[in-house]
């Protein structure tokens, strides 16, 4: 598990209301193609804010800096940002930011009748069967990532 004192002091819940701020909105000046070359298109499109695009619930949301590796195969990297939705209730396949048996993680969860494990995506790390606790502190909503630092 990866320490979170920066968002978790000991013993109290993290402050969620102006986790995070307010950013300009940006054009979308059309799509491209991500798989084979097709012509640009280069329509005009309305603003984009990403606090509506990424953040559905402020209130209740906050930012977590990634570290590790054990989700690269669903494309979250070290030093990535997730959006974290507290109170959201988690479903199959969800990925999830938890405390178990003492240590956090961010893992998928997987429901199967009554028994839950937290899933890596990477094989690297082995499914994780709680065996005293587990508290689900929110659902990892969205992934922000930064090209050039």
């Amino acid at each position: 598990g990866k320490r979170l004192h920066s968002v978790f002091a000991e013993g109290e819940e993290p402050y969620y209301g102006s986790a995070l701020c307010r950013v300009a909105g940006l054009q979308v000046n059309g799509a491209v193609c991500a798989g084979f070359p097709s012509p640009a298109e280069e329509e005009l499109r309305d603003v984009i804010s990403f606090d509506d695009y990424l953040v559905a619930h402020p209130e209740t949301s906050f930012l977590l800096s990634v570290t590790g590796d054990s989700m690269t195969g669903a494309g979250i990297m070290e030093k990535d940002l997730v959006i974290v939705e507290k109170g959201r209730q988690p479903k199959d396949g969800d990925i999830i930011l938890a405390e178990v048996d003492g240590n956090w993680t961010m893992k998928y969860f997987r429901k199967k009748g009554r028994t839950i494990t937290l899933e890596a995506a990477n094989p690297v790390y082995p499914p994780i069967v709680p065996q005293t606790e587990l508290r689900i502190a929110g659902v990892i909503t969205a992934l922000v990532r930064k090209y050039h630092r």
